[in-house]
């Protein structure tokens, strides 16, 4: 029904129990389960994994499709970019068709490519919004420089391009190879590392000294946007670079 976290879990679920808008919907529940992490790296991680996994009912604003839509750069036979939607489970990197962005959902991605076109002057045609034998329509209206039919140069159209989706550029992998995140909890019996490449969660393992016990999981190589903006936080904050090793072994 709910997924959710916190640093103090009994003082979270006795407050949903004391919530009066929130009475009809405890008395519908007949079990609470709690998994324990190292740290809140591991804890929003495992949250954003159980409410993709499971869809509760009332974690709607985080269930998304496993499926991400990315926009690739595909130039013409004249030179000028245009952009290929893809559904995808997976990043795929190609040379000769760079990402230019990554969107929830495909009407997320023709909204923003929509807006581009007015913003930036881009060509409607070579975005793919419409498909014409000539010019596209904006350029009846004096809303695009001709790239369409060969008017603009392609380098300063190919530039405005790049600068456009610049806000939704996925930031480079800042390391040579995968890298294991470590996270100790205060009283340093409980530890849990992560092994991270190309902002994707490839395994984890956790060693827990109060059950004497350790465990590890693997986990497919695919790209999840939540958990990339979960990761990149974590590794571009200052104070966790000293966490972070090259992983030159399998998983502790």
């Amino acid at each position: 029904m709910y997924v959710g976290k916190s640093k103090t879990i009994r003082s979270r679920v006795r407050s949903h129990f004391a919530a009066r808008d929130e009475r009809w919907l405890m008395k519908r529940i007949h079990r609470i389960e709690a998994r324990e992490t190292a740290g809140e790296l591991g804890a929003l991680l495992l949250e954003s994994r159980f409410i993709k996994e499971l869809r509760p009912m009332y974690n709607v604003r985080s269930r998304q499709p496993r499926r991400i839509i990315i926009a690739r750069r595909v130039d013409n036979e004249q030179g000028y970019a245009t952009v290929k939607l893809e559904a995808v489970d997976y990043l795929d990197i190609k040379p000769d068709a760079p990402i230019l962005g990554i969107f929830k959902h495909k009407t997320q991605a023709k909204e923003f490519l929509d807006t581009i076109s007015k913003t930036h002057r881009l060509c409607s045609k070579l975005l793919r919004l419409e498909t014409s034998r000539g010019c596209c329509f904006p350029y009846h209206l004096g809303l695009c420089d001709g790239a369409c039919i060969g008017e603009e140069d392609p380098a300063a159209y190919n530039a405005r391009v790049d600068a456009a989706f610049e806000a939704r550029r996925i930031i480079a992998w800042p390391f040579d190879g995968p890298v294991i995140l470590e996270e100790i909890s205060k009283d340093k019996k409980l530890r849990e590392v992560f092994v991270i490449d190309n902002w994707c969660l490839i395994g984890s393992g956790k060693n827990n000294d109060r059950a004497g016990q350790s465990r590890s999981s693997s986990s497919p190589h695919r790209f999840d946007y939540d958990s990339y903006k979960l990761l990149y936080s974590y590794v571009m904050e200052e104070g966790n670079k000293v966490k972070i090793q090259k992983r030159d072994a399998a998983i502790p």
